[in-house]
């Protein structure tokens, strides 16, 4: 893994200032924000994979970073789902537990629990799916199909063959969010910035990964 590269290379494109200045004040425009910063990271990761020698978009290429980011979208909101459904019907258990309670003082002590046991249940499986989102997303990076993503058979069985591999990518999606929030501490409107900025880090990191659990294993 080359971390200097993927840190670097943004600086590589003399208009990289364009894509950063345009994506970062995206992130101003609720949802759309979100599913532009999702598009930088896999069109980067696809352009670097293709070997582009200028692997950032270009202005008249937003087109393509919005649909890479509505598959990104697309792929993270299944991958979120089982989450959903238990936030939902926890929500529907403490509405029944209250409503059952008529007139009277609600247990506070069972929804305290219900709310503890929630959250115990919610942690790890948070952890769980993002490991296996990024899996999935490389997945996509490999074979540009989202349904290929979406082989959650498949995407155990990759993570299961290279597991050190996606857990340093999956530590170093933490690394780019806290390069994501550096931009606040200069000043508030500069995490617009630097989020877009460690989008595209995190695109290429995500291209080396894929491209290291894609080459066979060297011979000793």
């Amino acid at each position: 893994m080359n971390l200097t590269r993927a840190f670097s290379f943004v600086f590589d494109d003399p208009d990289w200032w364009q894509v950063v200045v345009v994506v970062g004040l995206l992130q101003l425009v609720p949802i759309i924000g979100q599913i532009a910063a999702l598009g930088c990271i896999l069109y980067t990761a696809r352009a670097v994979a293709r070997g582009s020698d200028r692997p950032l978009p270009r202005l008249n290429q937003f087109g393509a970073v919005f649909s890479e980011g509505l598959y990104g979208a697309f792929i993270s909101i299944v991958y979120y789902l089982p989450m959903v459904v238990i936030i939902c019907l926890f929500a529907c258990l403490i509405v029944a537990v209250v409503v059952a309670t008529g007139n009277n003082e609600p247990p506070i002590g069972m929804l305290i629990g219900l709310a503890l046991c929630l959250n115990l249940l919610l942690v790890p499986l948070a952890l769980i799916t993002q490991l296996l989102l990024i899996v999935g997303s490389g997945r996509y990076v490999q074979t540009g199909s989202a349904g290929a993503a979406l082989q959650l058979g498949e995407v155990v069985a990759l993570l299961r063959r290279n597991p050190a591999e996606w857990l340093v990518l999956w530590l170093l999606s933490i690394l780019c969010n806290f390069v994501a929030g550096l931009g606040a501490i200069v000043v508030f409107f500069g995490v617009l910035f630097t989020t877009a900025y460690a989008a595209l880090v995190f695109g290429h990191l995500l291209w080396q990964t894929v491209r290291q659990v894609s080459s066979p294993p060297s011979l000793m």
